[in-house]
């Protein structure tokens, strides 16, 4: 499953869709297979087109991204659309959607991917392909000269349009990419009955973008195991801190197409999909063992992860 390093490089990917210039162009790719259950429909694509949008920005929250998607500049009233704050008089309907405006989320699932002419990445759960569109594509989005797609074997992910972000957006936890509130993250940390792997891939609840494999690497990398809960402050503050390191060298290998570093639980944890006799162990040559912790499988070094 892409976790937040993964989508944060897709959403690189789509960045050359901003433009003030060309509008946006959904084309339905795939017609003889259905799309995954929540998709654009064609009332939406045709409701996009229609308004001439322009991609404005692309954000991210955790593992979702959005288009922010708008009318070109002179052809709505965005009048009353005031962000600054300086206007102190507030309109009643500053809250509501601006005309024209609308935003345009993704949710990569299992196996979702975005992918380039230029760059098609690779994922663990997906065999290499250099085919573009790659196989699965049920959307191309265009921008003038520039696109990307999007592709899902396994039919997990989604694509929908939305009058507001908040609603989608202001249900999740912090980002665990941001420079985080530490105190106010810390305080949901310590003295929980829950397991720490548990809390970390809740997305509403300390930060979200945590998947199974960026949380057994934090964990692995500070030597807790996934079941204990009633941290100290200390040991909140090191995984955060850990969480943090992992994600930001995490996307700047995939942003420099580099593997990820050797001594990292990643490249190992992939192995319980092989025979079951063969002892499972990490770059030091620790056994690793697999157990159900937070509701997933995890990756365990039980020698150091107590």
């Amino acid at each position: 499953m892409p976790e937040l390093p993964e989508v944060e490089s897709f959403r690189r990917l789509l960045l050359p869709l901003v433009s003030g210039e060309h509008p946006l162009r959904l084309e339905r790719q795939s017609l003889e297979k259905s799309p995954p259950s929540k998709f654009v429909t064609d009332d939406e694509i045709n409701e996009v087109h229609g308004l001439d949008l322009i991609v404005s920005d692309v954000l991210r929250k955790g593992k979702l991204i959005c288009l922010v998607l708008k009318g070109k500049k002179g052809k709505f009233n965005n009048s009353n659309n005031n962000t600054n704050g300086n206007n102190k008089k507030k309109n009643k309907n500053e809250n509501k959607n601006v005309a024209g405006t609308k935003y345009m989320f993704l949710h990569m699932g299992m196996t979702g991917r975005i992918s380039t002419p230029d760059h098609i990445p690779k994922l663990k759960e997906l065999k290499d392909t250099d085919i573009y569109p790659p196989p699965y594509t049920y959307i191309r989005l265009v921008a003038g000269p520039n696109e990307a797609s999007f592709s899902d074997p396994r039919k997990f992910g989604s694509m929908y349009l939305r009058d507001k972000l908040e609603d989608d957006f202001d249900i999740l936890a912090p980002d665990a990419l941001n420079e985080l509130l530490l105190d106010a993250i810390i305080a949901k940390l310590i003295q929980q009955s829950m397991g720490i792997k548990g809390i970390l891939l809740d997305q509403k609840r300390c930060v979200c973008g945590v998947g199974n494999w960026v949380a057994d690497e934090v964990l692995y990398q500070t030597n807790m195991h996934p079941d204990q809960n009633f941290l100290s402050e200390e040991q909140a503050l090191l995984v955060l801190h850990r969480l943090h390191m992992i994600l930001k060298q995490a996307v700047q290998c995939l942003s420099q197409d580099q593997e990820f570093p050797q001594e990292w639980l990643f490249h190992y944890r992939w192995s319980k999909r092989g025979s079951a006799k063969k002892t499972v162990t990490d770059a030091k040559g620790r056994s690793i063992i697999f157990v159900t912790s937070g509701g997933r499988t995890s990756a365990v070094v039980p020698s150091i992860q107590k």
